[in-house]
């Protein structure tokens, strides 16, 4: 079994052309990677207990992404982010994958949910992209 630390995370998310960049040096957290089973609750009469049943349906809870702010013109998270808000039915997908080591991965399309920017004058000004997964998670 291997252990995974932060210097061996490496965070990829399309640019606007669907093409992964390197986003991993401007990434300080990343929430929990949820993805889960949908249950139909299903107890009879007479039970005192509830029970459950798989409808086979799987999500991925949404996936938040909080560092520090940089305007680089590339492949920082302003020029991944910004500007995105409103996105409609037609647009574009974008890839977000997490590699833990070398092998493993969790990979997933996104739509943009939010993209905050803090500014604090005690603080280096930071951000937030929420990411809403849709369709088929990708665990390798």
């Amino acid at each position: 079994m291997a252990n995974y630390g932060p210097s061996s995370v490496v965070i990829q998310y399309d640019n606007a052309a669907g093409t992964p960049v390197d986003i991993t040096q401007y990434v300080m957290t990343v929430n929990e990677i949820v993805v889960e089973q949908i249950n139909e609750e299903r107890h009879p009469f007479g039970s005192s207990w509830e029970t459950y049943l798989p409808v086979g349906v799987g999500k991925m809870g949404p996936i938040e992404l909080d560092g520090l702010y940089d305007d680089t013109a590339s492949s920082g998270p302003d020029a991944l982010f910004a500007n995105r808000v409103p996105e409609t039915p037609a647009s574009n997908t974008r890839t977000l994958t997490i590699t833990f080591g070398s092998t493993k991965k969790v990979s997933v399309e996104t739509y943009l949910v939010s993209y905050n920017r803090t500014v604090d004058r005690n603080k280096i000004t930071s951000y937030k992209a929420k990411l809403q997964p849709t369709g088929t998670v990708s665990e390798t």
